[in-house]
């Protein structure tokens, strides 16, 4: 795995979200702001803010030579760089070549996610339209996630979200899906509210980056990936997960089969 940079670093002004604490989300981040003096703002809309000026951005080039993997990722905060490859390290090769052939423009991050009403300063988005203001991308045939969602979980040093959007490239194709969990938990999840977007495929990509976090190496990540009370990390949606083609030898290598066998 390595991460080559596309071009020289440059400087812009940027706009990091913050989820709303609260059954409403409604209350102020219970998390300090990338300016820890500052308050948070909100716009009724999109959510509570803070504006970062002179922000270092870089373009990324994220690549596995020997799994015929390449990736493009632009406009990256300089200081969490880290956070995106090892996110990226995370998802096995197979599912990065999926997320190559169904999205080719690569991922890019950004100040906000969506249009009008369902525009966002947090969380992220496989979008269906190009954003005009970025003619080097085109959005419906990337991933977008937001500068909010990087900030949000900076203290696993990954991005969840990241690993929740890739969970959407993965139900094309039905790589994953309900079909091999019971119908008990097939109708909770799909019935289960995670983010704004009330789709039924919202909870099983969430299992899928639940799942991916409790491959990992690192007791943080792999502890936030499990949790016997909660269906979408317990033992039982594992082994769902591991019956959908994404998790067999179709998609993972000997090595990476090891990762995801129960713990």
């Amino acid at each position: 795995m390595s991460i080559h940079m596309i071009g020289q670093p440059y400087s812009r002004d940027i706009i990091v979200g913050g989820y709303g604490s609260g059954r409403r989300r409604d209350r102020d981040p219970n998390y300090f702001a990338p300016n820890p003096l500052d308050p948070w703002q909100r716009d009724q809309i999109r959510g509570f803010y803070q504006i970062v000026e002179d922000e270092h951005l870089i373009d990324l080039h994220y690549y596995r030579s020997n799994d015929n993997v390449s990736i493009n990722i632009y406009q990256v905060k300089q200081s969490e760089v880290l956070f995106v490859e090892r996110t990226l390290d995370l998802i096995p090769s197979g599912h990065l070549r999926w997320l190559q052939e169904r999205k080719p423009a690569g991922i890019i991050f950004a100040n906000s996610a969506g249009r009008r009403r369902d525009e966002r300063y947090t969380g992220g988005l496989n979008p269906g339209y190009d954003d005009q203001t970025t003619p080097f991308f085109d959005e419906s045939e990337g991933i977008i996630i937001t500068y909010g969602a990087i900030w949000r979980y900076q203290n696993l040093l990954i991005s969840p979200t990241l690993i929740h959007e890739i969970g959407h490239v993965m139900t094309h194709g039905g790589k994953i899906s309900y079909r091999y969990f019971s119908a008990t938990a097939r109708e909770t999840l799909s019935n289960t509210r995670v983010s704004r977007n009330p789709g039924t495929l919202e909870a099983l990509c969430n299992a899928y980056m639940y799942f991916i976090c409790y491959s990992s190496s690192n007791p943080a990540v792999r502890l936030f990936g499990s949790r016997p009370a909660i269906l979408e990390k317990n033992q039982q949606t594992r082994e769902a997960l591991r019956r959908c083609p994404a998790f067999t030898s179709r998609m993972l290598s000997p090595s990476e089969m090891i990762n995801f066998r129960e713990r």
